[in-house]
Parts: C-alpha cells; sequence; structure tokens
C-alpha cells in the first residue's frame, strides 16, 4: 500500500488500483480528526456512540484530504450479511449525513455509475475494494468473520459479473488493513463455522497457543475466495497490515474491547475532465 500525509489526516491507497486515472480510491486511518477518547481521532462511524457532529467533520476532512465531494460518499448500514446492493444515480451519497438515510441492510456495494464513492466501514474487518477496468464497474465490501463465511467477496464478484458483465479475470481487488493472523483469535464455534462453510480450511485456521483457541486468518480466506471466483492472483493485493497490531494508526474493536471507532474504505468511479 501507499501512504498519503497531509497536514490534515493520513490515508493509503493500494499499488495496483493507483494505476488506473479512471478511479479514486482510499483507505482512511485514525489520524487528524476531531474525535476523542476512545474514538480518537478520525472516527468516521455514527452508530458507535461518538458525537454525530464530530463524525461528520471527520468525513469532512478526509473528503477533502482524497479529494472527493463529500456528498458523493455513500455507506451501507452494516450488518455482517452477504448482502450486495447495487447502487444507482439516486443512491449518491446514502448514509453521510445521518446512518438513518444509508442503504440499508447490506455490506456490498457496485456500481457503474460515475461520481459515486462507495465506502465500508471497519475495525478489525477485512475492507475490500473491487475495480473492473474493462467494463468500469467497482465494489466495496466490509468482510468481517461472519461476512467472510457467507462468502461475501464471492457475492461481489458475482454482482458484478451477472449485473454488468464483468469478467473475473478482468477484476483487480484491495485487501485493506484488518485483524491479521498474528492476532486473530477465535473459539471453537467459529473453528466449527469456518470447516462448515469453506470445506478445505487449509492454512485459514489453525491451533492457536491457548487450549480452545484458534488462529483465524481471514485475509487468506477472502483471497481464496477472489481466486476461487475467477479473480487473478496478480490482480490481488493484500494489505498485510494488522489492525489489532497497529491500533495507533487504525481503529481495532478488539484491541479496545469493542469500544472504539471506525476508519474507512472508499472506492469512485471518476467523471471525465473535458477540456475545450
Amino acid at each position: 500500500m501507499i501512504s498519503h500525509e497531509n497536514s490534515e489526516t493520513k490515508y493509503y491507497t493500494f499499488e495496483n488500483l493507483s494505476g488506473f486515472d479512471q478511479i479514486c480510491h482510499f483507505v482512511s486511518t485514525r489520524k487528524g480528526g476531531l474525535s476523542d477518547n476512545h474514538f480518537a481521532s478520525l472516527n468516521t462511524g455514527f452508530h458507535v456512540g461518538d458525537d454525530n457532529f464530530k463524525v461528520l467533520q471527520n468525513r469532512r476532512i478526509l473528503a477533502n484530504a482524497v479529494g472527493i465531494d463529500i456528498l458523493k460518499l455513500t455507506f451501507a448500514n452494516q450488518c455482517h450479511s452477504a448482502n450486495v446492493a447495487i447502487v444507482n444515480e439516486s443512491g449518491r451519497g446514502k448514509g453521510v449525513l445521518e446512518k438513518e438515510t444509508a442503504v440499508d441492510h447490506t455490506d456490498g456495494l457496485v456500481t457503474n455509475v460515475k461520481d459515486v464513492c462507495l465506502c465500508v466501514q471497519v475495525a478489525d474487518c477485512v475492507p475490500i475494494l473491487l475495480y473492473d477496468p474493462v467494463c468500469q464497474v467497482v465494489a466495496a465490501v466490509h468482510a468481517g468473520w461472519k461476512g467472510t463465511l457467507r462468502k461475501i467477496a464471492s457475492e461481489a464478484v458475482a454482482k458484478m459479473i451477472q449485473h454488468y458483465g464483468c469478467k473475473a479475470e478482468n477484476i483487480y481487488a484491495g485487501l485493506g488493513p484488518s485483524n491479521g493472523p498474528c492476532c486473530y483469535e477465535v473459539g471453537p464455534d467459529v473453528y466449527r463455522e469456518v470447516k462448515i462453510s469453506l470445506g478445505q480450511a487449509k492454512n485459514i485456521i489453525f491451533p492457536g497457543t491457548k487450549p480452545d483457541k484458534y488462529i483465524f486468518d481471514q485475509w487468506q480466506a477472502n483471497v481464496r475466495q477472489l481466486t476461487d471466483a475467477g479473480l487473478k492472483k496478480e490482480h490481488i493485493e493484500q494489505s498485510d497490515i494488522c489492525t489489532q497490531c497497529h491500533s495507533d494508526t487504525f481503529f481495532s474493536s478488539r484491541q479496545d474491547q469493542g469500544h472504539t471507532g471506525r476508519f474507512m474504505a472508499g472506492i469512485m468511479l471518476k467523471k471525465p475532465k473535458y477540456t475545450a
């Protein structure tokens, strides 16, 4: 990933997606906002108990930093599902000013409409950005352990193929900072669910250092879903940044015992600039 920093905040972009002039994308951090205490400082989530005015100002700071009109940011009311919604022109800006207007009950957003910035919010879950440069389609996915086991990454690719005629081999993917295999410890219940859902789980879940504890590699689980869906491995970029290890830069629910803010990942098709 590529780090960007200015006087207001710090954010990242994916190297593979940065090669395309037709899109704008970003992964925010917790740096440079107005929130304090558990939410310090660039919390972008209305739903975590932070002051709504500060959250809105944080979103403005981030939008200005990445060069996107704040009213183009488009959000979902995430629920750890495998639901993927198509966003049309009328969906632009949903959820940006208040939680109630966000696209409801979904964890993935897909569009081919320009100037609609699809956003997901995370604090240990995997943010995934997808782009098909041939069909000009983008997607943003929130993949927690439940969404991962429900195969939301595969669902997003399928939606791009079915709705817009994309070909999987043309799609590029970026997996952002999230809880890594160095830290993501789960119990027997998740172990059983992984085995049921993913079947061949070699190198995805394995014994931890404590009794009845297992390490779940949600990075590998999502990469495998994407390659099984037909993406080329060389088109997939994995940040390899663990949010729990780097909770000074990214919000981590595990590190902060569930009381923390959210950072964002977003992707948008840009309108071409016309010259006289």
